[in-house]
């Protein structure tokens, strides 16, 4: 399982340690802790490379001698370089999705065309479009609708009356 590195990379990779010392003031023991830290390996920088002009990585045991080891999964801007890595990206493809570029279209009229399709799913079920409402209820209000309109209008024709 191998991959040329496409863009740069914090990869884990064994043996990069970053290393914290501290003098007890008290004391004056110097106190030591050494934490594993990912590894920056960018194809541009050429101390970086392990082949002229690419950085090839592997897992324990599966590359050659020159590559080098890393833990963990790959990444999209890894191009596999043998048939095993190449089914293990291939797993991995689906996550590499992006959730809104990954939309058909474009973002809003992916959210009209599920809002309709979900209007669509409503209406075909039979569902009651406004639920526990009676219909004397609905010829209530659009007899309240009806007259705030005509008082609406009645109202403007006073302010146009008032401008002449």
């Amino acid at each position: 399982m191998r991959w040329r590195l496409m863009q740069p990379h914090y990869l884990k990779v064994p043996d990069t340690e970053w290393e914290y010392k501290e003098v007890d003031r008290a004391s004056g023991k110097q106190g030591r802790k050494v934490f594993q830290v990912p590894r920056l390996l960018d194809p541009r920088d050429p101390s970086d490379c392990n082949y002229p002009g690419e950085i090839v990585v592997c897992h324990a045991g599966k590359g050659q001698r020159q590559d080098i080891i890393f833990d963990g999964f790959p990444t999209p801007d890894m191009e596999p370089l043998d048939d095993e890595a190449r089914k293990l990206s291939a797993t991995f493809e689906k996550r590499w999705q992006h959730p809104i570029d990954s939309l058909p279209g474009n973002f809003s009229a992916s959210l009209i065309a599920a809002f309709e399709q979900q209007m669509a799913e409503t209406i075909s079920s039979g569902a009651k479009a406004v639920p526990n409402v009676s219909k004397s209820e609905i010829d209530e209000l659009k007899a309240q609708v009806k007259a705030l309109m005509d008082s609406n209008a009645a109202l403007a024709a006073k302010i146009a009356e008032k401008r002449v």
